[in-house]
This record gives structure tokens, C-alpha cells and sequence, in this order.
């Protein structure tokens, strides 16, 4: 049996990224779909490929994990810290997929400033066994190339980088030669933006003879990949590199399936009694801890240093997690703690920018309807979308066109994902012609993908249309 391990994770590519970001689109397209999980800590060319690792103080056996974290006492920073840490711990806590988590907004993280949250939640990845899921700095690749999946080189001794048709680094089709995959990926889909609903052995795999049918490689959780399947800007959080004046503070599947594969246990399966739940647990001030955090400069940006030890062939567990930062960067520090994630779906509903059951709206004025999602923990699962107009003339259902029927019977708008957005217009148009009297729109989300109206989770506005 193989003894300790030692590995210094870092994100130091973050500062060289930011020309990458200038051609992204920034679109919001309502309708995604499927999952794969990433790379552990420990896997390189010298140990086997499919090492789980695990977070400090596994043994074996199932049950709560609990894992420390603290901040040194004595460090730059210290209690500015303290609200983007907990907001870390927090997100990695409630293990909640999210898509368009890519956020450049001045009102968030001013430019030309790094977030410290955001690559604090990537560090805390690495120290409970999470690895890059792209190629990175550690593999000798430059520019885009280290965009490429996590692999290692074949007999060839080199790496082989192609990205097919698509022209996208990182995504189904790219050809890589005899390169050896680590990205656990899921064997129906091969997409890294929204969970399978069983994450195990039995639905992610190492080996690309388990691709779906045309696919050529595991595809990665990077942004560019999230835009050709039409997502919003959408990025693993252990995906190295996050540019100045941008934020990453929430996750995507690619992250959460990749730490639930580990809380399957020894065995890799879930449902069985060595599963584990993983707690980290915020200890404050203190250098006695799990995972410390410290703006030391050991790091020429922030990394995170691990030591850890085999358990048994498969299976590492990491003993000491030690985060560090560079003081040689303008830091942000999120000083506002974020609000828990809702348990259950959360909708909404506008008409003209307002909610509720008496809006008034003159005949030949503009009518907009907005509708919006919070998907909660609940992120992902499957459902069936429906908007639902009655009026003066009938009820009408709107359709996957985005188009208004006349119709007794339910119309879904949607079958698919739970997925994260503000506001999505469903209708801008002029009153004109529509007859005066009272309509009621209902958005409403269901907990199943059977095209049956349940209206598990819904939101209504109604207005009273006037003539002029």
C-alpha cells in the first residue's frame, strides 16, 4: 500500500486569462439539459486513474464528515475573510447546481479586483479532493490548451489536442489521440452543466468507451463549452481561471457530482451504508483547524497545499488542507453574507413590472409579462414548465414557441431542467385589440416530467384591462 502524498493545487492562470473573456456572448437561452462530474486530487501518471479522494477525516464508514475550516488569526486580512469564507463554506455546503454563475458586474466585484470569495470556494474544492477538470498550469500547456479536459498522455508520451468540428476546447468532439481521460463523466449525456439523478459508478465513468454515441472525449465544465450548449455564461468552479472584476461564487454540477461520487464511499455506489455527508464546519479565527486560510504569499496567487495518504488502492484521503494567497493582488471582500438557498422552488410573475392581483392597464397601452425561477435545491431536478392566461375570451396556454393557443386542454411550454433566472420575457406586445376585462397569468413549475399540469410551485398576476 502506498503511503502520504503531497500536492499544491493552484489558480495562479487567473490573472493571465482575462483576453479569453473579451468574445464570449453573453445570452440567456431558457432550456438546458444533463450532467457529468470532474477530477480528483492525487491522480496524475504515477498513481492509478480512477483514485477517489476524500476530505480530511474519512475512514471508511458512513455518516456526517465533519470537516474544520478556520482562518489564521495572525493573518493580512483576517477579518475581512471571515463573510467570504463562511459564504464559501456555505455554497459548498448546500451543494446547489447553478447555471450563469459567471457574474462581470461592477455592483458585484469592482474591476480590476479579483474576488476573494470566488477563489476561495475554488480552494476549498481542492482541499476536500477536488482537482481541475481542465488541463490547467500543472500540465505544461499554454494559452487555451490548458482549456483541454484533464488527461494524461498515452504511449506517445505527449499530449494530443484537436477540438474537432466545433472548434470549442473541452467539448464532446475534441480528438485526443491515445491521451488517457481522468474526467468522470456521465455515460448518457457527457454534459457538465445539470446533475443526473443517480451519481455513482453506474452512471459516470473514466472510460470514453462508455460516451454517448459520436462523442469523442469527456467534455469539461468551461465556459465556452456552456455557451455551445446554450446556457448562460455558465463555469465549473474548479475550472482554473477567473478573470479581474468577475465573480464565480456559486457551483455547477460538474463540481457537486464530482464531490458526491466520493460521498458514495469505498464502495462508489449510492444508496449504500458507507455513504457519507460532508459538513464543513466553520471554526472562526484559529490556526487548529482542517483547512486553515492564510494570505502568506506562499502562493503566487492562492493555492491550496494537501497532504494525504491511501486508504486502501482506490481510495486517498487528504489529512491537512493549507490555503494560501498573495497580498500582491487588489482583493475584494464580499462584506454581505448570502442568504441560504431556498429548499423549494421559488416563481415569479410580472405584468408591467408589477406583481399581485389588481394591476391596471389602459386598452392601447405596451403589456409585458416577465416570469422568473429560483430552483432552490431543487436545481436541475427534471419538471415541466406551463404559463396559463385566463381571459374575457377563454383560457390560452402558452406553447414552446412562445406563442399564446386557445386551448381546454394544458399546453407545456417546457420539459426539462430547473434552471436559475431573474427575468425572462414572455411577451411584449400592445393592447390594442384585446378585449377590456380581467386576465390572470399563471407561471407555474411541476416536480416530474410527465406533461401533466400539477402546478406543484406557482406564481399569478392578474390585470384589469381598461378602455381608454
Amino acid at each position: 500500500m502506498l503511503s502520504d502524498l503531497k500536492v499544491i493545487r493552484t489558480n495562479d492562470w487567473a490573472q493571465k486569462r482575462q483576453a479569453c473573456s473579451i468574445s464570449l456572448l453573453w445570452v440567456l437561452l431558457f432550456w438546458i439539459l444533463s450532467a457529468e462530474a470532474g477530477v480528483f486530487e492525487f491522480v496524475d501518471e504515477v498513481n492509478e486513474v480512477d483514485i477517489i479522494t476524500h476530505p480530511s477525516g474519512y475512514n471508511g464508514r458512513g455518516g456526517e464528515l465533519v470537516v474544520t475550516v478556520g482562518i489564521a488569526p495572525m493573518s493580512p486580512h483576517a477579518a475581512e475573510m471571515e463573510i467570504p469564507v463562511q459564504n464559501a463554506i456555505n455554497t459548498w455546503n448546500q451543494q446547489v447546481p447553478t447555471t450563469g454563475n459567471i457574474k462581470s458586474d461592477e455592483s458585484i466585484v469592482p474591476s480590476r479586483t479579483f474576488d476573494f470569495e470566488s477563489v476561495a470556494l475554488h480552494e476549498l474544492g481542492h482541499c476536500i479532493g477536488l482537482a481541475h477538470p481542465n488541463m490547467a498550469t500543472e500540465s505544461g500547456l499554454v494559452g487555451n490548451d490548458k482549456n483541454y479536459t484533464k488527461a494524461i498522455s498515452g504511449s506517445n508520451n505527449r499530449f494530443d489536442l484537436d477540438s474537432g468540428v466545433d472548434g470549442i476546447i473541452g467539448s464532446s468532439d475534441d480528438l485526443r489521440g491515445d491521451d488517457i481521460n481522468l474526467h468522470w463523466f456521465n455515460r448518457e449525456n457527457n454534459n457538465p452543466f445539470v446533475l443526473a439523478e443517480i451519481i455513482d459508478i453506474t452512471t459516470y465513468s473514466l472510460n470514453l468507451d462508455d460516451l454517448p454515441s459520436g462523442h469523442q472525449f469527456a467534455a469539461n465544465g468551461d465556459r465556452q463549452v456552456s455557451l455551445l450548449l446554450g446556457l448562460q455564461t455558465t463555469e465549473a468552479v474548479m475550472q482554473q481561471g477567473i478573470l479581474s472584476g468577475e465573480s464565480r461564487r456559486t457551483l455547477a454540477a460538474d463540481d457537486i457530482a464530482t464531490l458526491r461520487l466520493a460521498m458514495n464511499g469505498l464502495d462508489r455506489l449510492a444508496g449504500t451504508p458507507d455513504d457519507y455527508i460532508l459538513t464543513l464546519q466553520y471554526e472562526g479565527l484559529t490556526d487548529d483547524a482542517d483547512i486553515v486560510f492564510n494570505f502568506d504569499n506562499r502562493a503566487s496567487f492562492a493555492a491550496c497545499s494537501l497532504t494525504g495518504f491511501f486508504l486502501n488502492d482506490k481510495h486517498v484521503v487528504i489529512q491537512k488542507g493549507h490555503i494560501s494567497f498573495n497580498t500582491g493582488f487588489i482583493w475584494f471582500f464580499n462584506p454581505e453574507l448570502t442568504p441560504p438557498v431556498p429548499e423549494q422552488p421559488v416563481v415569479s410573475i410580472l405584468a408591467n413590472n408589477q406583481t399581485g392581483d389588481s394591476v391596471i392597464v389602459l386598452s392601447g397601452d405596451p403589456l409585458s409579462l416577465v416570469v422568473g425561477l429560483d430552483p432552490g435545491h431543487k436545481s436541475g431536478d427534471q419538471a415541466d414548465y406551463w404559463v396559463r392566461a385566463m381571459t374575457p375570451i377563454g383560457v390560452y396556454w402558452l406553447n414552446n414557441r412562445l406563442q399564446f393557443v386557445r386551448s381546454d386542454t394544458p399546453i407545456r411550454v417546457h420539459g426539462g431542467a430547473l434552471i436559475d433566472f431573474s427575468a425572462f420575457s414572455i411577451l411584449e406586445s400592445m393592447t390594442a385589440g384585446l378585449p377590456v376585462g380581467t386576465y390572470t397569468v399563471t407561471f407555474a413549475v411541476d416536480e416530474n416530467l410527465d406533461q401533466i399540469f400539477d402546478a406543484t410551485y406557482q406564481n399569478s398576476v392578474t390585470f384589469t384591462l381598461l378602455p381608454r
